[in-house]
């Protein structure tokens, strides 16, 4: 069996063994949420201070700020192109807010680091926490205001909306990486046991909130399945054609390319019920460009690795 398919199938098993836990009760809404918000504001963020910890080097630095350069330029144009495709697909109101979110931010944490961790290993995380940083600046600040658009309802940007426990873990982790820092062996080896739970912990999740997903009420609407597609596979097919002119390669071709074709970021759905946006619209793209991953993954996988 290719290896890229082992490494998929591993992460589909963790899913499988969430939605199993979600039927038979164990792993519900309220208990879901709560495991989120530990993976997301002490999990992830030990992940990625641990995964910084590198001997410095200048080559290394400057491939760091090269991947920080790329991300903001993927989310430079990811805008106007979310705007083009909500234009394109006739959505009005809140309902347009919650296909531009969803065309703009991928699912990184959940989906995105251990994707990456399967198929290039862990060494790969170093990337993946520095490209996640305009996400984590962004998907918290500017997402709010697309997926209030339409709504009536006014959103206000705050410093504090830009400092998320991830972001504050990458910056952190950058700042120690450069310094040259070596976290004390106690401090280090537990933030790399916590960061181990980050893949088998959100790929679990993630398959407990399949569980509870209303597909039959997402099905009558097409715009679901083009913004779905746009996501999954138009929008890194456009990164990667992108990339490739301008000469990278590698994994700084890979990266993004991989990010680029996560589904939709499950936090859309919370956002657009915090900010007054269409939190059905929202759910919907959360729930088909997860399932419909669960095929597109593998054979972005296999085609990544045989390259």
């Amino acid at each position: 069996m290719p290896q890229s398919t082992v490494q998929t199938l591993i992460l589909f098993l963790y899913m499988a063994a969430g939605f199993a836990a979600a039927k038979l009760g164990y792993l519900d809404e309220r208990v879901g949420r709560g495991l989120s918000k530990f993976l997301v504001n002490f999990i992830l963020p030990a992940l990625i201070v641990e995964s910084m910890q590198r001997p410095f080097s200048p080559a290394l630095r400057n491939e760091a700020l090269v991947v920080l350069a790329i991300s903001f330029g993927v989310y430079a144009i990811s805008f106007p192109l979310a705007g083009l495709l909500v234009k394109a697909e006739g959505a009005k109101g809140s309902e347009a807010g919650a296909h531009a979110f969803a065309a703009v931010f991928s699912n990184v944490v959940f989906m995105g680091f251990p994707v990456m961790e399967a198929i290039f290993g862990r060494d790969s995380l170093f990337a993946v926490s520095v490209y996640n940083i305009p996400f984590q600046l962004l998907a918290f600040s500017v997402g709010p205001y697309l997926l209030a658009h339409g709504s009536g309802r006014k959103t206000r940007l705050s410093p504090a909306s830009f400092l998320t426990p991830a972001a504050v873990a990458a910056l952190a982790g950058f700042a120690l990486f450069v310094g040259g820092v070596t976290l004390p062996a106690p401090l280090g080896q537990a933030l790399e046991s916590l960061g181990n739970c980050t893949t088998p912990l959100s790929m679990a999740l993630i398959g407990s909130i399949i569980s509870r997903m209303d597909l039959r009420a997402a099905a009558g609407n097409p715009r679901l399945y083009v913004t779905t597609a746009f996501r999954l596979a138009v929008f890194p097919l456009i990164i990667y054609l992108a990339l490739r002119a301008l000469g990278f390669s590698g994994i700084l071709l890979a990266l993004p390319v991989v990010v680029g074709a996560m589904p939709v970021a499950v936090n859309s759905a919370i956002l657009a019920e915090a900010y007054g946006g269409d939190s059905k619209t929202a759910s919907s793209l959360v729930a088909i460009s997860t399932l419909v991953s669960l095929v597109s993954i593998p054979i972005l996988a296999s085609l990544l690795i045989g390259r």
